[in-house]
């Protein structure tokens, strides 16, 4: 009971109470998942989905909201749910969603409240895509799908019978959703499919690169709500296996390393982050030849969009990026956000030292975290005066 009850390394974080019990049935979860995948019975993704599901039926269902309505349906036979404010039939702005869960888990239900509010918030139409899952599914079917959706509705498809502004697009995700906005994005905007392009995009704690896994927010101990490796994640979404040396930057040559180097610049990470861990680590080593050979897609620019020149950021819309102090992903949304800026993108940067990743889909109820509200407003009041 201790070890449910325990959250190690959550300095500054409030309503941790709320949180230690938020953790519970993940930290479950975890442990259910260990066993029943040791002994061959099932997966540890399947007991993950399960638990996440149940409890969007407790916490995120599909909420009856007088002021919105809400249709799933599909858009060229991939699975979306649309959410507009009720009573209005005039072309609104469009923002399209790309949930996280480590491209294996996550769902439009998992997400109705967070989208829902968006929608209601901003007054906007909000398309969730609910694109495939690995391992079922594993790169590129999701990508592929959050790519069709968005297309479709940039190239004016029906646009006029979704009542959207096809001339003001949002991208948006959360983690591996992130991950998959911008990559999404940046296909958009470099390989443009009609007149209209993206307007903005939103990340939200994103997974950006998988070159350098020995940036001090990897190395730095940060409370976690969901215990995942990004081994196990990369392992379901390539359809491979991927070993914990992949910590150890052993999944790059030396050749790989002096060339990516650039993208992944350790001086754009604030400096009081780099007081223990001052310059990169393993450069000089050469990495495991069948581990390089595994990840090599792992860093292309469809996996790990940081890695890309800077002629390509400079194509980028305006840029609104989260980023959170309890987080791996914390320092390659740093980089990201500075190199995407020096290229002459409007960009806005918001950091919160003090929460967690994941913690945006906490809103409401007895266990809402004013944080997510917080987050939310920003995003909603940042909208409004981009569009």
């Amino acid at each position: 009971m201790a070890y449910l009850y325990r959250a190690p390394n959550n300095k500054g974080i409030e309503q941790i109470d709320r949180i230690r019990i938020l953790c519970i049935p993940m930290k479950i979860a975890h442990l259910i998942g260990q066993i029943v995948e040791f002994f061959g019975v099932s997966d540890r993704v399947m007991v993950l989905r399960k638990v996440i599901d149940f409890a969007a039926l407790l916490q995120n269902k599909k909420v009856v909201d007088a002021n919105l309505q809400v249709k799933d349906t599909l858009i060229e036979n991939v699975h979306v749910r649309i959410v507009r404010p009720l009573n209005d039939n005039s072309s609104l702005p469009v923002l399209i969603y790309f949930h996280g869960g480590g491209f294996y888990m996550g769902s439009v239900d998992t997400y109705n409240t967070l989208t829902s509010t968006l929608s209601r918030s901003a007054n906007i139409v909000v398309v969730s895509v609910n694109y495939r899952l690995a391992p079922e599914h594993p790169l590129p079917a999701g990508l592929n799908d959050c790519y069709t959706v968005a297309k479709y509705l940039l190239e004016y498809k029906q646009s006029k019978d979704l009542h959207i502004d096809p001339t003001r697009v949002i991208i948006a995700g959360d983690s591996a959703g992130g991950s998959l906005a911008a990559i999404i994005t940046m296909r958009l905007v470099t390989h443009p499919v009609s007149k209209y392009l993206p307007r903005l995009q939103v990340l939200i704690y994103p997974s950006l690169q998988f070159f350098d896994m020995m940036l001090p927010s990897y190395r730095q101990q940060h409370f976690t709500f969901l215990h995942y490796t990004s081994s196990h994640k990369l392992s379901v979404y390539l359809n491979d296996s991927i070993d914990e040396t992949l910590y150890f930057n052993q999944h790059t040559s030396l050749e790989q390393k002096r060339w990516y180097r650039k993208y992944v610049d350790w001086s754009l990470i604030p400096i009081e982050y780099r007081t223990i861990y001052t310059n990169p680590i393993m450069d000089g080593q050469e990495g495991d030849f069948k581990l390089i050979e595994k990840m090599k897609r792992a860093l292309e620019p469809d996996v790990s969009p940081l890695l890309v020149d800077n002629e390509q950021l400079a194509k980028l819309p305006s840029t609104y990026i989260i980023t959170v102090g309890h987080d791996r992903l914390r320092d390659e949304g740093f980089i990201y956000a500075r190199r995407v800026k020096r290229t002459g993108v409007d960009v806005t940067h918001k950091h919160y030292e003090n929460t967690f990743h994941g913690s945006i889909t906490f809103l409401y109820g007895s266990l809402g975290l004013n944080i997510a509200r917080e987050m939310v407003d920003d995003i909603v009041q940042h909208m409004k005066r981009i569009l």
